[in-house]
This record gives structure tokens, sequence and C-alpha cells, in this order.
């Protein structure tokens, strides 16, 4: 029985200590249900997102979200034109430094009482980095560009993403962050709910997110 307790102990230790993005989730929109025949383009929210290197590539794995809850993913251009337009938005600060008290083991003195069970603390630093994932909805027949008034009358949807963690680069959490947006596409609107999404893999000394 004392060896199944240990067991049992240690199995739930793992699973606490073990990866994943912790993230939080709003939610407005005025879209139909999911699977509704719609056809939509991806677009960067903005010139430097456009310009990023990796933007092909997550827009991709957006693509495969939207496709997933009934969407028709169509080019933006040279063909028919999409129903909505998905404005594509992901950022990462530069870091924030955080103190933190980490223990050590000391040196074992005292009675047998004591022995093993002091612990010397001292001060590290680390950085956190503040990550961010947008996705908004237009209907392109209301949209006109370059008019914000018309962007905020289309706007049909808006989903956002924000963790915090250890990783200094968007690459190893981005479909995290996409999964907790999809989880409960689209939503209730003007909700909030909190989405922690298990990963194989760390960044840096502890969790991802």
């Amino acid at each position: 029985m004392t060896k199944f307790l240990g067991a049992l102990i240690l199995s739930v230790a793992a699973a606490s200590c073990a990866p994943s993005v912790r993230t939080n989730v709003a939610v407005t929109h005025m879209l139909p249900p999911p699977g509704a025949m719609r056809t939509v383009a991806i677009q960067p929210y903005n010139e430097t997102v456009a310009s990023a290197p990796d933007f092909q590539a997550y827009s991709a794995r957006l693509a495969a979200h939207l496709q997933a809850k009934g969407y028709t993913v169509v080019a933006p251009a040279g063909g028919p034109a999409p129903d909505y337009i998905a404005f594509f938005l992901y950022r990462i600060d530069g870091g924030t430094a955080v103190n933190q008290l980490e223990g050590r083991p000391a040196p074992a003195t005292g009675t047998i009482i004591t022995y093993g069970l002091r612990t010397a603390f001292s001060t590290s630093t680390r950085r956190i980095y503040m990550r961010a994932v947008t996705v908004e909805i237009v209907d392109r027949a209301r949209f006109r560009p370059n008019d914000s008034a018309s962007y905020l009358g289309a706007r049909v949807y808006s989903g956002s993403v924000v963790s915090d963690g250890s990783c200094s680069t968007m690459a190893p959490v981005i479909d995290p962050m996409l999964t907790a947006l999809f989880a409960d596409f689209p939503g209730q609107s003007g909700g909030l709910r909190r989405v922690d999404i298990p990963v194989d893999a760390a960044c840096g000394l502890d969790r991802l997110g």
C-alpha cells in the first residue's frame, strides 16, 4: 500500500510539472454557427506581420484550424472573392526580468533530526515573455480597405490569446495558442476563459507558458 501511494504521488507530481502553455482567451463575435460553407482568406494584420519570415508557415496553421471548423480557406487574390477576410496578428515582447528565490542544498549540520532538511536560498533572475495572437474576421462585402469605420462595422469576430512564459520566440507556442483559441470556436461572445494546452517540450528552465 505504501509503495502504491508513493507511486501515485510521484505520478501526480510529474503531471503537475508537465510543460504546458497557459493562455487567456477573449472573444467577441457575430458569426453564424461554424460549418456554414463560407470561404475565408487570411491576410496579415499589418506590414510587420506581412514581412515576417514565419508568416506563411503560421498562416497555414491558422488555415488548418479554420478548415477544421468547416470554412474553406481561399487565396486573398486571384480567384473568387471570399465571404470573409481573417486578419492575423502575432507578437512577442522583449521580456521582463523577474527575480525569484531558488533553493539549494546546504551542508548538513546539527543533529540527526535536522540532517538533510536545511536549504539555502538565493535570488536568481530570469526573463518572462508576453505572447499574443489575434484573429479578426471581417465580412468582405461590408469592408472597404483603408476605411477604419468600415472595418469596425464589418468585423464579425475578434479573438485574442495571451500567455507568458520563458520562451523568447513564437515558434514553440504558436500551435498551442491557436489550439486554445479554436478549442471552443467561435465561443461565447464577450467571454473570457483560461485554457491550458499540454505540450511535449519545455522552453528554458521551466514551463512554456
